[in-house]
């Protein structure tokens, strides 16, 4: 099981990195993203998650990724993240330049707190697993709350042939 979720890790990782590493022209600012993305995924833990999850809020309005200004909505949100303004400016030119496929195994999606987007996370599946990552939200006073209600919104948005779901965990 833990092999599966590992290899399940990977082709994410793979996935985004795509996005640069595949480009004709990338440009060194998102390539400086893509490593700091790396960078925080290296040391990534997953946990496994016990359905169905609710959240103690309801208070975000969710959207998926489907076209660029949502990502670059979904990119603002998750660039948050990083502290320092030069690379939340490389993580944000990185994550910008996802494209969007409908028959990806990753669904992106945005929610929005009282009109604006405050929250991120992302779901990537195969037919047999699930994993939820890259779940954030602004550091708004209800952050942790944000984060609660989006990762129980993700849970639900997984196939119903998923045999697992997974929760990927980062931190600075």
């Amino acid at each position: 099981m833990q092999l599966m979720i590992e290899q399940l890790k990977e082709s994410k990782n793979t996935w985004m990195a795509s996005h640069v590493a595949d480009a004709e022209y990338p440009t060194a600012l998102s390539e400086s993203g893509l490593a700091l993305y790396q960078a925080l995924h290296a040391s990534s833990s997953t946990s496994q998650l016990v359905l169905p999850l609710t959240a103690r809020t309801n208070s975000l309005s969710f959207y998926p990724v489907d076209c660029h200004p949502l990502t670059i909505r979904y990119a603002m949100t998750l660039a948050s993240f990083w502290n320092d303004e030069q690379q939340r400016e490389a993580v944000m030119e990185y994550l910008t330049q996802i494209m969007l496929e409908t028959d990806s195994a990753a669904t992106l999606f945005v929610g929005f707190f009282k009109g604006k987007p405050a929250a991120c996370g992302m779901v990537f599946q195969n037919k047999e697993d699930a994993l939820i990552c890259d779940v954030h939200a602004l550091p708004l006073p209800n952050q942790d709350d944000l984060i609660e209600e989006m990762t129980a919104y993700l849970s639900t948005q997984v196939a119903p042939t998923n045999q697992s779901v997974h929760l990927e965990q980062t931190a600075l």
